[in-house]
């Protein structure tokens, strides 16, 4: 793909029934983190759990996603991301479909660990903790990495709710992973905090990956680079 082709890129959110006006809102925000000629679509499963908080809701919400990924035609799409942190059913989805499809929770945490020596991961809740460490597991990375796991005590769908006072929560929880963990980084390991990364960043003076924007950027580079996951690992 030439770098003025317009990419096409489909965002399948694991969440049911979430609503017109949610997914145009987040659609609008999604383009405004892209780098421009790229044209995003964004849709919600059509059954399955209203969220995920835990395995057993990744595997109901699995084949969900995978159905839609099936029906999606490399002339509707060039790139294909999985929006949750939890990457679920990622590796299915890939044997199954005919362009790239990518993991927000993956991607942030191996760039978190080239930014820096060690990283935190900020979760929604405390039942989400012992999933995160063996997620570090299945991703191949080395856990003496990783400065710690925090949660902040929010259920999915009570993101949305009062978003000034989310972040002022979610700031201080990464204050916390910052000076008590010493964390050199951290990955905001849901993307109902989306939008949150560069403002803590900055008041943290640590890098903060927002894997939502970091999963349409790398989408975007695996578009133009024209790279595709291997059929010798996938198929």
């Amino acid at each position: 793909m030439k770098r003025e082709e317009k990419r096409r890129l489909l965002v399948i959110i694991p969440n049911y029934n979430m609503g017109k006006e949610t997914l145009y809102n987040r659609k609008k925000m999604l383009e405004n983190m892209g780098i421009g000629a790229t044209d995003i679509t964004v849709e919600d499963i059509c059954g399955g759990p209203d969220s995920i908080e835990s395995e057993y809701d990744e595997v109901m919400a699995g084949k969900y996603i995978l159905d839609r990924i099936r029906t999606a035609s490399k002339n509707e799409f060039d790139a294909i991301i999985i929006y949750c942190a939890n990457d679920p059913v990622i590796n299915a989805a890939r044997e199954i479909s005919e362009i790239p499809v990518i993991g927000p929770g993956y991607t942030s945490i191996m760039i978190a660990q080239d930014l820096a020596a060690n990283y935190s991961f900020v979760t929604v809740l405390d039942k989400m903790i012992p999933l995160v460490r063996r997620k570090i597991s299945a991703f191949g990375f080395d856990h003496a990495r990783c400065a710690s796991i925090r949660s902040i005590g929010v259920e999915v769908t009570e993101l949305d709710r009062n978003k000034d006072a989310l972040y002022e929560h979610v700031l201080e929880v990464c204050r916390k992973c910052k000076d008590e963990d010493g964390a050199h980084a951290i990955v905001l390991g849901c993307l109902g905090m989306a939008g949150f990364g560069k403002r803590i960043s900055e008041a943290l003076k640590i890098p903060v990956l927002d894997p939502a924007e970091v999963c349409i950027k790398y989408a975007e580079l695996i578009c133009v680079a024209g790279l595709m996951y291997s059929a010798k690992s996938y198929r």
